[in-house]
């Protein structure tokens, strides 16, 4: 009759010592899965921020390859150009007469002013910290001055005063959007008329670039053919920077639109 107690004490010490080891065994499971989540989760996030930065990288270099192609052209068209009749002009005439000789030593010299600029502002573009130096708004205004001086497009610019510095990322990211939308305009459009808005905002910018060449037609811009892969490239970076970037086809030509929020430091 003593034995049936001391049975049952020991089957509640052993049932209540099996239930402790299952839920230690429980909980450190629980506790190694939860870990192996995080762990996942900061590969993840590191996979990602890798991603970004890959993506960043890129733009940088288009950037830089775009500049490279736009000072190629401007050494061809305009500073070539430029010497070229400097030269002409300090050609001596034996027939040109004391006066002629002094006008044309005179524009001469202003030819060579405006060749001094332009390699200024080469040697300036070439710097690595071009555009944070100048900012967003210088950048596109000498963009927009190269284009001028090849003379195939007129060009509207108006961009009201930034009233803060922007975001070095999202800045990059939109003067990589700039340089892709003007290449697809100087490369498919067409085009004998540019727009150029920027418009700086309590809470966000909007930056409108359009121009009245012949558009994108049919094509759809989610399409990677030739001319769609630029609009798939901005769209996705402007993803990166939680913007939106819409397309819109107009009578003629396209008007593409991107709306950053939060762009200031």
């Amino acid at each position: 009759m003593d034995e049936s107690p001391a049975n049952e004490a020991t089957i509640i010490l052993i049932t209540s010592t099996a239930l402790l080891l299952l839920l230690v065994i429980t909980l450190v499971i629980f506790i190694l899965f939860q870990q192996k989540r995080k762990h996942q989760h900061r590969q993840q996030l590191i996979e990602l921020q890798n991603l970004n930065e890959q993506a960043l990288l890129k733009s940088k270099l288009k950037i830089q390859e775009d500049t490279f192609l736009a000072i190629s052209q401007n050494l061809h068209d305009n500073i070539g150009s430029n010497i070229s009749t400097a030269m002409l002009l300090l050609y001596k005439d034996e027939q040109a007469s004391t006066e002629e000789i002094e006008d044309n030593q005179k524009e001469v010299l202003s030819i060579l002013d405006k060749v001094v600029d332009d390699l200024k502002n080469i040697a300036r573009s070439l710097n690595a910290g071009y555009l944070e130096n100048i900012g967003l708004n210088e950048a596109i205004n000498n963009r927009v001055a190269q284009l001028c001086r090849s003379k195939k497009y007129k060009i509207e610019s108006i961009m009201n005063p930034m009233p803060q510095r922007l975001n070095r990322q999202k800045q990059l990211i939109l003067f990589y959007i700039f340089q892709e939308a003007i290449n697809n305009i100087t490369n498919h459009a067409q085009a004998k008329n540019i727009w150029i808005y920027l418009q700086y905002e309590k809470d966000n910018m909007i930056m409108r670039i359009a121009d009245d060449g012949i558009g994108m037609g049919h094509s759809d811009p989610e399409k990677p053919d030739r001319k769609g892969s630029g609009l798939i490239n901005m769209k996705n970076h402007a993803a990166m920077i939680n913007a939106t970037l819409d397309i819109k086809r107009k009578q003629p030509g396209t008007e593409i639109i991107v709306t950053a929020p939060d762009p200031y430091l």
